[in-house]
């Protein structure tokens, strides 16, 4: 009897490479993810730089806060899209630094 086929100890053999690459691969993409998100916000505060230069220059004047920014559809959020708090203050937008 030819049956084609995996046997169960085949099958153990790829399930333990596939949990070892696995092992290998799971930590790398978390340090990944939390570097992307900080670029992500770096870039965000970046457009809320440029958002606030734009609305100087379409009213001839600074905005009083992120939330005019925000009410007058130059930026969608305060906030950046990891949650971070942007602090507004002569007339430009940071990150807050936060003690790590």
């Amino acid at each position: 009897m030819n049956k084609k086929g995996f046997t169960l100890t085949e099958l153990l053999i790829v399930l333990i490479i596939i949990s070892g690459l696995m092992y290998l691969v799971i930590p790398n993409i978390t340090s990944t993810k939390s570097n992307l998100d900080k670029q992500t916000c770096e870039a965000y505060v970046e457009l809320v730089n440029a958002q606030i230069q734009a609305y100087y220059l379409e009213n001839n004047s600074y905005p009083l806060d992120l939330q005019t920014l925000v009410a007058d559809n130059y930026i969608k959020s305060e906030t950046c899209p990891d949650g971070s708090i942007i602090i507004y203050e002569d007339n430009s937008a940071r990150l807050e630094m936060t003690s790590e």
